[in-house]
């Protein structure tokens, strides 16, 4: 047994997937930061979880608190010494509670008067004692999305608990939780191995389930059956086909990873593939098998066991499959009896918001949006292919399928465009509208799918920002976020030179009376809320967050444009004369904080100095113009570097505030178009500079 072992088992009824990683995660970092608070922190903590069981154990706990003095206010002074100055009788009973003599008092003054106060020593409760107390509190206290009660009014918990396990260095942690009482007894699966045993550690306990076949650890149960899947397909000569969201759920609702396989109907195969794969998977939770890229007639899922000898669970499974099945080839064969365009109408009497109108008016909308997005790329092509998209694009919400496999939008629009003969570019932009849905999917393949998938999700932003309804917090009802990174990494990664800030604008118009607040109040929320989404994907990228900020104050609406100035400002923003640069842009918006702006004349240039920086700076002007026109932004930045010498021997040699002031003035002046062409390929100002950076820079 580990020293200082904590081991916590909570056995209950089935409690759905998706509750039990957070359960878990919650109930380890509370219990954590409790034992913490109390100067008893673990050396490990452990975690696991089957269906009926949540398991924690920590290792390496002290065997009781620390003793600790408390600093504790008694009576106030007039009430604690009589007249004479001896302490009365409140004061010796509070000295006696602190377990102090009462000549050890101390006199506080404190807002309400003077108290007398005492350092109490505080003895350490014994860590199973404090184990008991907190335990039961915070299982109880455990968030759960639903939750029940049972028996006499139980609970609520998640499901009836049945039995606790609560050990300390071996011993019972003794505790009670909805009428249960802990105790060091548990068994191992209800139906194959429900006798009951006794376990002493954790060691213990994981060798007695494991010897049961149950695997608490939810990596090891899921690594196990990802292997024993993949053996399966083997067997069955093909291959898993990849879905690590259901390959989670199924590691998640077994304690042994078993794993059953099944056939099917070889006629089945000849429905679409997005649609087998979402049957099986939507209804049955089975994964399927390939073969060269062609799906074979059969299925794989999870059985909480290792073995079927009667062959009652496969039956079972196919059974259901075999039904599921049958209900997708007739939905599908409903589908295909009527063109998309025919279904448009249908999108009229479909919402997609109660105030932002329907289907039908989102999908006028987002041509237009793909008409200004794919004229302003000068794609007159794919720009037909992307609007002859749009008019098609949600159609397949009105589908039969679509209607019982939510997952299947977008995906079963493009299966019947293409069905329906469909120029490629036109089904796929429909097929892919909603990629990316992570950050590991992979942006639209075409360019037609990257205008219609940026004109949709630029529609729906503006529109649900347009109403006032701005995600807060960890509340995004309408997957705002989601929409804004999927426009970000499609305008990135699709290398889209657009002006975002047009198109929003553009989608505000289009939505005419319909939205409650003025357009520069929702562009001024728009420009934020996207450049969030582009500052975590860059900074993902190793950027620098000043980097970053640099570029977007020079303009951050063309996203492209915008990663090659970050890029640009990364690969030199190290070189001694661009740090030494960086330093004079600093002091050159220092000296020119609110003030106007001046005329510059050639005439009165008295100096050498600034003759010379004169000259300089209109050779700077020229590279910069031609740098930027080309986006030859790493040129631009060089180019500024040079710069450094000139501008040093400026300030060292030449006093801009003259007591002239017209040499003042034009001083001022020169500065200022010095200023406005230092930043031209990133706001220098905005570079961070570390203290021994910029003294290397300027020695």
């Amino acid at each position: 047994m580990a020293k200082g072992e904590f081991l916590l088992e909570v056995r209950c009824e089935e409690i759905p997937a998706r509750m039990l990683a957070p359960a878990l995660r919650e109930l380890g970092t509370r219990v954590f930061e409790e034992l913490m608070a109390r100067r008893l922190p673990p050396t490990e903590i452990e975690t696991g979880f089957t269906p009926r069981r949540l398991v924690l154990a920590l290792t390496g706990l002290p065997e009781r608190e620390p003793d600790r003095q408390e600093d504790v206010t008694g009576p106030p002074v007039s009430v604690a010494f009589g007249e004479d100055g001896s302490p009365t009788s409140a004061a010796v009973g509070f000295a006696k509670r602190c377990g102090i003599d009462p000549s050890q008092l101390e006199r506080r003054e404190t807002p309400r008067g003077e108290y007398v106060a005492a350092l109490q020593s505080i003895r350490g409760r014994a860590t199973s004692e404090v184990l008991a107390e907190l335990t039961p509190r915070l299982l109880a206290g455990l968030t759960w999305p639903k939750s029940m009660r049972w028996a006499t009014s139980q609970g609520p918990w998640a499901r009836p608990i049945h039995g606790i396990v609560a050990l300390f260095q071996g011993s019972v942690v003794p505790f009670e939780l909805f009428g249960i009482a802990s105790g060091q007894t548990t068994m191992g699966h209800p139906v194959l191995s429900p006798k009951s045993f006794d376990v002493s550690s954790f060691e213990d306990y994981r060798k007695r389930l494991a010897a049961n076949g149950i695997e608490i650890d939810f990596e090891q149960r899921r690594a196990t059956l990802v292997k024993r899947m993949k053996a399966a397909a083997t067997a069955l000569g093909g291959e898993l086909v990849d879905d690590e969201l259901l390959l989670d759920k199924l590691s998640s609702i077994c304690a042994i990873p078993g794993v059953v396989e099944g056939r099917f109907d070889r006629s089945f195969l000849e429905l679409p593939r997005e649609v087998l794969i979402a049957s099986l998977r939507d209804h049955q939770s089975a994964l399927t098998v390939q073969s060269r890229g062609k799906l074979l007639p059969v299925f794989l899922t999870v059985m909480d066991r290792l073995d079927d000898p009667e062959g009652r669970v496969r039956a079972g499974n196919e059974w259901v499959v075999a039904a599921r099945l049958a209900d997708a080839r007739f939905f599908y064969a409903e589908d295909c009896k009527r063109p998309l365009a025919d279904r448009a109408v249908d999108l009229e009497n479909l919402s997609f918001h109660a105030r932002l109108g329907s289907y039908a008016d989102k999908s006028e909308r987002v041509v237009e949006l793909c008409r200004l997005i794919g004229n302003a790329l000068e794609l007159e092509a794919e720009t037909e292919e992307a609007v002859e998209a749009a008019r098609l694009l949600k159609i397949d919400l009105t589908t039969e399928m679509v209607k019982e496999f939510t997952s299947l939008q977008g995906m079963m629009g493009g299966v019947y465009a293409r069905t329906e003969g469909h120029p490629e570019p036109v089904w796929k932009a429909i097929y892919e509208q909603y990629q990316p849905t992570s950050t590991s999917d992979p942006v639209p393949s075409a360019i037609a799918s990257r205008i219609v998938g940026l004109a949709d999700r630029v529609d729906t932003i503006v529109g649900i920002l347009g109403l006032g309804l701005v995600p807060t917090g960890s509340k995004d009802p309408f997957g705002l976020r989601r929409a804004a990174q999927g426009v970000v990494r499609i305008a990135l990664e699709g290398e889209m030179e657009v002006d975002l800030d047009l198109v929003a604008a553009k989608a505000y118009q289009c939505y005419e009376d319909r939205l409650d607040l003025p357009g520069e109040e929702v562009l001024a929320t728009w420009r934020p809320f996207l450049f969030d989404r582009v500052r975590h994907i860059l900074g993902r990228e190793g950027y620098a967050y000043d980097e970053i900020e640099a570029a977007r104050v020079v303009g951050g609406s063309n996203l492209p444009d915008l990663r090659a100035r970050v890029d640009a400002l990364n690969k030199i923003r190290q070189e001694p004369a661009f740090l030494d640069v960086v330093l004079a842009a600093k002091r050159i918006a220092n000296i020119l904080r609110d003030t106007p702006e001046k005329r510059l004349r050639e005439e009165l240039l008295a100096e050498e100095a600034e003759m010379i920086l004169y000259q300089a700076y209109v050779g700077l002007k020229n590279d910069v113009d031609r740098s930027e026109a080309e986006g030859q932004y790493e040129h631009c930045l060089r180019a500024i570097a040079k710069f450094s010498d000139v501008l040093d021997r400026f300030f060292v040699e030449v006093l801009v505030m003259d007591e002239n002031e017209d040499l003042r003035n034009n001083r001022i002046a020169l500065l200022q178009a010095i200023q406005r062409t230092l930043s031209r390929t990133a706001a220098l100002t905005e570079v961070v500079v570390e203290k021994k950076s910029g003294e290397s820079a300027n020695a």
